[in-house]
C-alpha cells in the first residue's frame, strides 16, 4: 500500500507554521483506492499552496477529511482557503462553543451558558469561522476526541485530547472571559523562558550529557491540538502538531491502554516547530520514530531547538526541517520529478541552555 506525507514549507523568515497533505492506499491508482486527509493549512498563502499540491500531486480536488488541530492562526488561517476551494467530505474541528454548559462553572464571572457560548465564538474567531464555512457548504462537522476513529478500521485514531482534558484547557484560552482558578504558571514559565538570554552547553551523543529535560511548558491552546496517529501497513506515524508534555503524555497514557505502542513508530511529527518548551526527553523515552519531520521556517535559529535535535536522534530519529523547502515522506508513490533528497539535520556539540 503507497503513502504520502507532505509537509509544506510555511512563512518566511523565523515565521512558521503546519500545512500537512496525507495521502495512502493504491497512488498509482484511482482516487476511489486512496484516502486523502489535509491536516491544518498554515497562513492563507500557505492554503492556497495546499490547495495547489492536492491538485497538482494527488490529481484531485477532492480530500476525504479536514483536521484543525487548535485555532492558532499559523495552523488555521490556511484551512479557510483549503474549504472554499477543495470538496471534502467532513471538517473535524474543535467547537468550545458547544461545550458551554460544561464549562460554564468554570469562569470567573457569573454567565449563562448562551452568553458564554457567544463570548467563545467571538474569541475564538478562526475556529468559528471555519465552522460557518463549512456549514455553508453543507458539509458534516465533528469534534476530534480521544478515541475517534475516523474510518472506523483503525487507521486514524486520535489518541487526544480526551474531552475533559480540552474542557479544563478551554477555560484557560488566553482569549476567553476569565477563568475561576488557573493552571499555575503555564504561561508564565513559558514568556519568561522566551525572553532569556540564550547560553550554550556543550553536549555528546552519549545519553548522560542530555541537557533537555522535563520542564518545558507550553500554551493551553497547544495543550488543545489533535494527536493524531495512522497505521497503514503496520506502519505507525504520529502527527503532534503543537501538542506539549501533558498533551503527549495523556496520548501515549491512552495509546497504551488500547495496547499501542509509540516506541517503534516509522514517522512523527515534532510538535510545535521543534520548541524545546514542548517536549521533555521523559516523553520522547516513549514516543520514538525513525524518521522525525519539522516545520520551521528557513532561518528559524530556535526551531528546532538544537537540544530537541540532539534528543531526537539519540533515540534513533533522523530528523528533518522544512526550511522553506517542502518535505516529502513516501513509500509505493509516484515519482516527483521536481523533488530532491534533503539532508537530515547534524547531532549539536553545543546546544542550547
Amino acid at each position: 500500500m503507497g503513502l504520502e506525507i507532505d509537509f509544506l514549507a510555511v512563512g518566511d523568515g523565523e515565521k512558521s507554521g503546519d500545512a500537512i497533505a496525507v495521502r495512502w492506499g493504491n497512488l498509482f491508482g484511482a482516487r476511489a483506492e486512496q484516502k486523502i486527509l489535509v491536516i491544518d493549512g498554515g497562513t492563507l498563502e500557505a492554503g492556497q499552496k495546499l490547495v495547489d499540491h492536492v491538485t497538482t500531486y494527488y490529481k484531485t480536488d477532492s480530500v476525504d477529511a479536514v483536521i484543525s488541530t487548535h485555532p492558532d492562526i499559523d495552523h488555521a488561517c490556511g484551512l479557510k482557503v483549503v474549504l472554499e476551494k477543495l470538496d471534502f467530505n467532513v471538517l473535524l474541528i474543535h467547537k468550545p462553543w458547544d461545550h458551554a454548559n460544561e464549562i460554564c462553572e468554570l469562569f470567573k464571572n457569573p454567565t449563562t451558558p448562551t452568553k458564554l457560548k457567544e463570548k467563545l465564538r467571538k474569541a475564538i474567531t478562526t475556529a468559528h469561522e471555519l465552522e460557518t464555512l463549512c456549514i455553508e457548504r453543507g458539509k458534516r462537522i465533528y469534534e476530534p476526541f480521544e478515541g475517534t476513529d475516523l474510518y472506523g478500521d483503525g487507521s486514524a485514531i486520535v489518541l487526544g485530547p480526551s474531552r475533559a482534558y480540552y474542557q479544563l484547557l478551554v477555560s484557560q484560552f488566553r482569549d476567553t472571559p476569565e477563568a475561576s482558578f488557573s493552571v499555575p504558571g503555564i504561561l508564565q514559565k513559558a514568556v519568561a523562558a522566551a525572553s532569556e538570554a540564550v547560553e550554550w552547553v556543550a553536549e555528546k551523543m552519549d545519553m548522560q550529557y542530555e541537557s533537555l529535560d522535563d520542564s518545558g511548558v507550553t500554551s493551553h491552546e497547544n495543550n488543545s491540538s489533535v494527536i493524531l496517529l495512522l497505521t497503514i501497513d503496520g506502519r505507525k506515524m504520529l502527527l503532534t502538531s503543537d501538542a506539549g508534555i501533558p498533551a503527549l503524555t495523556a496520548a501515549a497514557e491512552y495509546a497504551a491502554s488500547r495496547n499501542i505502542a509509540l516506541h517503534d513508530l516509522t514517522f512523527m511529527q515534532v510538535p510545535h516547530h521543534g520548541s524545546k518548551h514542548n517536549v521533555g526527553k521523559t516523553i520522547l523515552n516513549r514516543i520514538k520514530a525513525g524518521t522525525a519531520y519539522v516545520s520551521a521556517g528557513a532561518t528559524a535559529p530556535k526551531h528546532p531547538a538544537r537540544k530537541v535535535t540532539n534528543a531526537l536522534i539519540r533515540r534513533g530519529s533522523a530528523v528533518y526541517k522544512t526550511a522553506g523547502t517542502n518535505l516529502l515522506h513516501s513509500k509505493e508513490s509516484p515519482q516527483r520529478s521536481t523533488y530532491s533528497a534533503v539532508a537530515s539535520l547534524p547531532f549539536y556539540d553545543r546546544v542550547e541552555k
